[in-house]
C-alpha cells in the first residue's frame, strides 16, 4: 500500500513540475551487464540501509526531539534528503525530498526503519533497471 501511495504521489509531483528530463548522478550510466547489475544491487542496498538510518533514524528523531513535533522532524529531514540529492537536478531534488518525507511518515507510523529500508532499496533497484531498459537501443 505504501508503494502505491508513493507512486501516486510521485506522479502528482511530476504533474505539478512537468516531465523530469534531468538525469544525473548514478542515472547517467544505467546498469548494463551482470557486473553492473550486481554492483547496482549493492549500491541500492547500501543507499536503502544507510540513508534510512541517517535521515529517518537519526535526523528525523533529532529534529522532532528539538522541536517537540514529529511532523517538523519529518519535513526537516525530507528537505535535507532532497538537498543531499541536488546533484540530480532541481526537479528530481524536489521529488526526492517528497520521497524523503513519505519515508519519514512510514518510519514514524511503523516505528521502525525496516519497511522504509526495503521500500528504498526496491525503489532504487527498480529505477536503475527500468532506466536500463528504457535507454537501451532497440535491436
Amino acid at each position: 500500500p505504501f508503494w502505491i501511495f508513493w507512486t501516486a504521489t510521485a506522479k502528482f509531483v511530476w504533474w505539478l513540475l512537468g516531465p523530469v528530463h534531468e538525469v544525473g548522478g548514478p542515472f547517467r550510466f544505467p546498469p548494463n551487464g551482470l557486473l553492473d547489475v550486481s554492483l547496482w544491487i549493492a549500491v541500492s542496498l547500501t543507499a536503502g540501509f544507510c540513508e534510512e538510518i541517517i535521515f529517518r533514524g537519526y535526523l528525523q528523531k533529532q529534529f522532532a526531539a528539538v522541536s517537540g513535533i514529529t511532523s517538523i522532524g519529518i519535513i526537516a529531514q525530507g528537505v535535507l534528503f532532497g538537498a543531499a540529492h541536488g546533484y540530480q537536478g532541481t526537479k528530481l531534488m524536489f521529488t526526492i525530498g517528497v520521497y524523503g518525507a513519505l519515508f519519514g511518515i512510514l518510519a514514524a507510523w511503523r516505528k521502525s526503519l525496516r519497511p522504509g529500508m526495503m521500500a528504498h532499496f526496491l525503489q532504487d533497484f527498480i529505477s536503475g533497471l527500468l532506466l536500463r531498459f528504457l535507454t537501451q537501443a532497440p535491436r
